[in-house]
């Protein structure tokens, strides 16, 4: 069911008695900015450590735990065009809990939305500090991971240098150090006030009730400005960067531009041929590249519906630059020419409905598949997802493969130097 709480702030309560959790998402939305990434980063991981009536981490720790060991997190992350700040709550249902544990989950999720830890116009110091230098820290050791680092400087290259897609969702170390407790006071009331709001319920729960305990939640009407959700890249020239680090392993990446989106007609054709090419374990390039050529440690590729984009990421011997480009575009140009077999579509195409099916075993992932419909207004049945999966035919595959268009390539070259 589905209710309009104010203007901006929908709820999606979806009843089910198949799992001892609840879910509970609440998504704040809002058209990501430069200026903004890192610092509603920051936000979430502050927001999650403290409140008003709960101050310190082991106070809400606490709480947590006399709701039958509610677990209660917040996370920042990107969907295209949008950067979005998550609040998820899990908690028994009813069944094996106190009656009217809901009602309490949502009053403590209010604290958390309503009453974070600011005194005098700025968060606590305290908590501001040690969340921005957890950051950083994060920040700094995901960039010592050189397959990470590769890839990120593979988005530099494809995505346009004006664009807020060359920020990883989470932000930069460098935004950070002009951030303080009372700026990110600000980062909160625009988020509180402006953002896009939805929430998800999933779980054995009374419906009505549970409108009744959210409406609780006094969210203020907001203005919600028509919003292109996916990016769409234009096609530019190839370009192509290389770097010297002492590796023992070099890192070389390619991307493609693909325009088909999420939900698009061609969207499932899109999945299945990501899947042909490197997306799966029987793919071309993890069979002929990895293990027949034994050019890579690794080779497989990854298509992102909500940017348009295809990566190809692969570990290789700095001298065998040349033969894997060749082959890695080799194997491309076989899924333009239909060459794979009826049986490796068949395979693909079952593995497909496999993942999706065994997702669906999951509180949280059904949560997020319900938050995913709503945000982009689609009600797919799980029945309508594996028939869309199983009608891909061959040359459906072929269609979408003679849409990529080669655009950035990216060699982190591990020679000693």
């Amino acid at each position: 069911m589905h209710f309009n709480l104010t203007e901006g702030v929908d709820l999606s309560i979806i009843k089910t008695s198949q799992f001892k959790t609840n879910q509970i998402i609440v998504n704040f939305a809002t058209t990501q900015t430069e200026k903004y990434i890192t610092a509603r980063s920051l936000l979430a991981d502050v927001m999650e450590t403290s409140t008003q009536k709960y101050p310190t981490q082991t106070a809400l720790a606490r709480r947590e735990a006399e709701l039958y060991g509610m677990y209660l997190g917040t996370n920042a992350s990107r969907i295209g065009n949008l950067h979005n700040i998550k609040i998820r709550a899990s908690f028994l249902n009813d069944q094996y809990s106190q009656s009217g544990l809901l009602n309490q989950v949502i009053e403590t999720l209010g604290e958390l939305i309503f009453r974070p830890l600011v005194n005098d116009g700025k968060f606590d110091e305290a908590t501001f500090n040690t969340q921005k230098t957890n950051l950083a820290s994060s920040i700094t050791s995901l960039n010592d991971d050189k397959q990470y680092y590769a890839s990120m400087e593979l988005r530099k290259l494809f995505f346009d240098n004006d664009s807020a897609m060359q920020i990883p969702s989470f932000g930069r170390v460098s935004d950070l150090e002009g951030l303080t407790a009372a700026k990110l006071v600000d980062v909160y009331q625009e988020m509180i006030t402006h953002d896009k709001i939805n929430i998800v319920l999933l779980g054995d729960v009374d419906e009505q009730q549970a409108l009744a305990d959210f409406s609780q939640l006094k969210f203020s009407p907001r203005e919600i400005k028509d919003t292109t959700v996916l990016y769409r890249q234009a096609l530019h020239e190839v370009f192509e960067k290389e770097e010297k680090q002492e590796l023992k392993q070099s890192k070389l990446n390619l991307a493609y531009r693909l325009p088909v989106y999420f939900q698009d007609t061609k969207y499932y054709a899109a999945i299945v041929m990501n899947g042909i090419l490197g997306g799966t374990p029987l793919s071309k390039l993890f069979v002929n590249v990895r293990e027949k050529e034994s050019l890579a440690y690794y080779a497989n590729s990854n298509f992102n519906a909500f940017n348009g984009v295809l990566t190809i990421q692969t570990g290789i011997e700095s001298q065998n630059k040349g033969k894997a480009i060749k082959l890695i575009k080799q194997q491309v140009a076989a899924v333009e020419l239909g060459d794979f077999s009826d049986e490796l579509l068949q395979e693909v195409k079952d593995g497909l409905v496999h993942h999706f099916l065994s997702g669906l075993d999951s509180s949280s992932n059904g949560a997020e598949r319900a938050l995913m419909n709503d945000m982009f207004d689609n009600e797919k049945t799980i029945d309508e997802v594996v028939g869309a999966i199983n009608a891909v035919d061959a040359d459906a595959v072929v269609e979408v493969a003679k849409l990529l268009k080669l655009q950035a390539v990216y060699f982190l070259n591990g020679e000693s130097i």
